[in-house]
């Protein structure tokens, strides 16, 4: 008895020395989503409760692009104002007919640590902004999320 429970205290010690003790860097923080809508020449998606965040990086990709193929801006020159993220025309030229992927992180300015990622699926057709559910592939949801089909 007393063998077992030292051979099994042993063992449990030595699978946490080796896989390390569950901790906040850990946990899978899922992506928020959001809507997407045409401003004059300008797509604009919503943010809500803004804040003081900022974009730091930002991939606007067609949807079905492969991880490998996507590509990434790390120092897009957009802004957050008024509780709105929007992309004009010259940064990334939407064409009609398309389905977009748009993923972007959003950091504070006055806590760096804290930051958000966001995944927003847009189309064009008929040079209006639609928006359409993502799939399980696409982005990070909470635990026990519904699917949503397109």
């Amino acid at each position: 008895m007393v063998r077992t429970l030292s051979t099994t205290l042993l063992l449990s010690i030595s699978v946490m020395m080796l896989t390390g003790c569950p901790g906040p860097g850990d946990r899978i923080v899922p992506d928020e989503t959001s809507l997407a809508s045409r401003k004059g020449g300008k797509v604009c998606i919503e943010i809500k409760d803004a804040q003081d965040y900022q974009p730091v990086a930002i991939a606007i990709n067609l949807r079905g692009t492969p991880s490998k193929e996507k590509k990434y801006n790390f120092s897009p020159n957009l802004i957050v104002s008024d509780g709105e993220l929007c992309i004009p025309s010259t940064f990334y030229g939407f064409i009609n007919g398309n389905k977009y992927i748009i993923e972007f992180i959003l950091r504070s300015k006055r806590n760096n640590d804290e930051s958000r990622s966001f995944v927003v699926g847009m189309g064009v057709n008929n040079n209006q902004v639609y928006n359409f559910p993502l799939s399980g592939r696409e982005f990070t949801r909470p635990y026990g999320a519904i699917e949503v089909s397109e």
